[in-house]
């Protein structure tokens, strides 16, 4: 209940229990509740909203920068296996599955 101590809420019973007297004292503590609920509601929603647009463009900006990552993928027809296959394989004539299926000698 926020920053309210038992001592303030017996405070606050008292007070409410003397101005609305007992006979109205439930249904105003009913009327509080629903009003709060509705607060509460409000305030999550309103959250959410605030969430949601400020997640949007972040989404909306990665979603553009795939897309161009994807294109260029496509226009340099690249291949990441091939570099590193030559770039082990170098001077020795084999490919990279030829050279790993052979048995290593000791030295």
């Amino acid at each position: 209940m926020g920053n309210l101590g038992w001592a303030e809420i017996a405070v606050i019973v008292v007070v409410a229990l003397v101005v609305l007297g007992p006979d109205k004292l439930p249904g105003a503590a009913r009327q509080i509740g629903n009003v709060m609920r509705q607060v509460r509601k409000i305030s999550t929603g309103f959250q959410q909203e605030l969430q949601n647009a400020l997640d949007e463009p972040i989404e909306e900006e990665a979603r553009r920068r795939g897309q161009i990552a994807v294109e260029e993928g496509k226009q340099a027809d690249y291949k990441p296996s091939e570099p590193a296959a030559q770039a082990g394989n170098q001077g020795s004539g084999q490919t990279g599955q030829q050279a790993s299926d052979q048995p290593r000698s000791s030295p």
